[in-house]
């Protein structure tokens, strides 16, 4: 009986595919480690120019501050608060609205069965096509005529009819994949729509909801164009126009100060990720894969 000999593949060949495997690999870490480093540049700047007086800005630009104006800390924290609270209960408010009509049209168009259904849900996806800078004006002339400018509401109101449809779509998407048996079963079992909704869809649907009031309360946060527009009273103003003020009485802007401004208003919407990204990255990644 003939015994065939092994031959094993030399080791340089081996030595060599390897290091065709890491070269590649390399690059792609410079090129990573480059993009975070220029996406946290400006992050750095903002905290380092936030310790600093208005001549030590202008007159050695990139230097470290020497000594820190950690007062400007307080005196940004002093003018922008009422901006930050009014913001956060906008984003709130108007956040939760989204939630709840668009986890109520969701449902209503993913299990629900009625004539015009999917005509009616095509058109509403239509609407997100429109740019909202089109419908500015006519939007304010309406909210206006309504006498709801100039108070919370035009905020409010405004964002929850605005952010319903892509709401619905990403609502309806997560509900489509929850199994129909769940929902029969409870009918058998007596339960009305109300408590079908409160009790099974609600808490199924929050990984979905969570990452629904993320990107409303974000864009709320955010938002400049309709503020500016339609609020005039400093009280009831948002962050967003609220960080152009820093003017003292000549007319000069306090850059350092204006710069801590921008890192203290940057505060609620590290808490809102840091407490909710775990939902936010859930109702993501389910969205899509039943999308």
């Amino acid at each position: 009986m003939q015994t065939v000999p092994v031959t094993k593949p030399a080791a340089p060949a081996r030595k060599k595919r390897s290091s065709v495997r890491v070269v590649p690999q390399a690059i792609i870490n410079i090129v990573l480690t480059l993009l975070v480093f220029l996406t946290l540049v400006p992050i750095f700047f903002m905290v380092f120019s936030s310790l600093k007086s208005n001549a030590q800005i202008l007159g050695n630009f990139w230097s470290m501050p020497s000594p820190p104006q950690w007062g400007n800390y307080g005196e940004a924290f002093g003018a922008i608060w009422r901006y930050m609270v009014n913001t956060v209960l906008y984003a709130v408010a108007g956040s939760g609205l989204v939630c709840a009509l668009s986890a109520v049209s969701g449902y209503v168009f993913a299990k629900k069965v009625f004539p015009g259904k999917e005509t009616l849900f095509m058109m509403m996806l239509a609407m997100m096509m429109i740019p909202g800078v089109l419908t500015l004006i006519p939007s304010y002339v309406l909210y206006n005529g309504l006498g709801l400018t100039n108070t919370p509401w035009v905020i409010i109101i405004a964002h929850a009819a605005g952010g319903q449809i892509f709401g619905t779509f990403l609502c309806r998407s997560f509900m489509a994949g929850v199994p129909t048996e769940l929902f029969e079963a409870a009918r058998i079992d007596g339960a009305s729509e109300l408590t079908i909704f409160a009790r099974i869809v609600v808490p199924l649907s929050i990984p979905i909801l969570a990452t629904l009031f993320i990107m409303q309360s974000v864009g709320i946060y955010n938002d400049y164009i309709w503020p500016l527009l339609t609020i005039r009273d400093s009280d009831l103003q948002v962050i967003g126009v609220g960080l152009t003020v820093f003017e003292n009485q000549f007319g000069i802007k306090n850059l350092g100060v204006q710069f801590a401004a921008y890192g203290l208003s940057s505060i609620p919407l590290i808490l809102i990720f840091a407490f909710g990204m775990k939902y936010y990255i859930q109702g993501m990644t389910q969205g899509a894969l039943k999308m």
